[in-house]
């Protein structure tokens, strides 16, 4: 560089902080920001998860929640998403199906419900280790490591201009830059299949043949005006032996109202399963164990609602495995009843 050129750029000091300032940003952030001492984000919250991994952590609120049924555990946990708790909730329940979605709908009835009472806490936008603060104090050493490069690039080439310009350069100084509670409903008793002599409000029909490895058939209940109420439905609740095609020994019939904070369910089970006082026990856990027998009706009792389930047709399997064990084929009708006022 000509002493010409050097002089020129001494007395246009705004260019010479402009270039000192892009030279200082190149070295800080890449060099300084990323290479030698890079951000290393740890603890985050909840809230700063992607939209995918808040999708994901919604399902998993979900069922615990269908598993303790604590809606202030549920609500806290829902919070902890911050104000878009609810995007997140639209967004996961947008493509589940089956069991999933049931679930998803009861969460978001008690988290509902909790907002409007005032009672579900949000997580702030700013909450958590990770957060605003956590930024802000990497951003503000980058800041600074930029202005003290540039200040000491101006400062270098000022040195530079006065050592080889004969005369004496007055400049103007630079301008500097200035940075700123919920109860759970109680047990209901059974009621007759047709409480008064009413009729159903809607009626269906679903069957299980051996083979059909995914059966899950749902159904939503709706009003004579269109308007929803709940859903109903049945599946495979428990398999036994090996192999395919599976070969299913209890069946779960389930019931779900909008204005009841439970999902109804009983078991409908296989002669063996029935007196293997193990097994039973244990899908016992599901809902209360039904012998399957053929014209027999299971009835299931909400707020609201009341779903009778009766065995039209049934047929078991023969083979190795232990006589009456398994399914050859299981079609139920359901009939939805609303539950007369008290």
């Amino acid at each position: 560089m000509t002493r010409t050129n050097l002089s020129d750029m001494a007395r246009q000091p705004i260019v010479v902080g402009v270039a000192a300032f892009l030279a200082g940003l190149i070295i800080g952030l890449p060099v300084l920001g990323w290479w030698l001492f890079p951000v290393e984000w740890t603890d985050a919250g909840v809230i700063h998860l992607s939209r995918d991994a808040k999708q994901e952590y919604v399902r998993l609120v979900a069922a615990a929640y269908a598993v303790d049924l604590d809606a202030q555990k549920a609500g806290q946990r829902i919070g902890a998403l911050g104000p878009d708790w609810a995007v997140a909730l639209e967004e996961a329940a947008a493509g589940a199906q089956g069991q999933e979605a049931l679930r998803l709908s009861q969460l978001k009835q008690v988290v509902d419900t909790l907002n409007a009472a005032g009672q579900l806490p949000v997580a702030g936008a700013a909450g958590g280790g990770g957060g605003l603060m956590g930024l802000l104090v990497p951003l503000a050493g980058a800041c600074l490591v930029i202005v003290l490069l540039g200040a000491a690039g101006f400062l270098f080439l000022r040195a530079r201009s006065n050592a080889s310009s004969a005369s004496t350069v007055v400049g103007r100084a630079p301008a500097r830059m200035a940075s700123e509670p919920m109860e759970a409903a109680p047990a209901l008793g059974e009621m007759p299949a047709a409480p008064g002599g009413a009729q159903p409000i809607q009626r269906f029909l679903s069957t299980y043949t051996l083979g059909d490895d995914v059966y899950d058939d749902s159904f939503s209940i709706d009003g004579p005006d269109g308007n929803f109420l709940g859903e109903c439905g049945m599946g495979i609740s428990e398999n036994i032996g090996v192999g395919d095609p599976k070969k299913v020994t209890a069946f779960e019939v389930w019931l779900f109202d909008k204005n009841d904070i439970r999902t109804v369910t009983k078991v409908i089970m296989s002669e063996h399963a029935f007196r293997d006082e193990a097994l039973k026990s244990r899908l016992a856990a599901k809902g209360e164990p039904v012998l399957a027998a053929a014209g027999d009706t299971v009835t299931l009792e909400t707020a609201t609602l009341i779903v009778t389930a009766r065995i039209v047709d049934m047929a078991y399997g023969g083979g190795a495995l232990p006589a009456n064990s398994f399914f050859e084929r299981m079609t139920v009708e359901l009939q939805a009843y609303r539950k007369p006022a008290a």
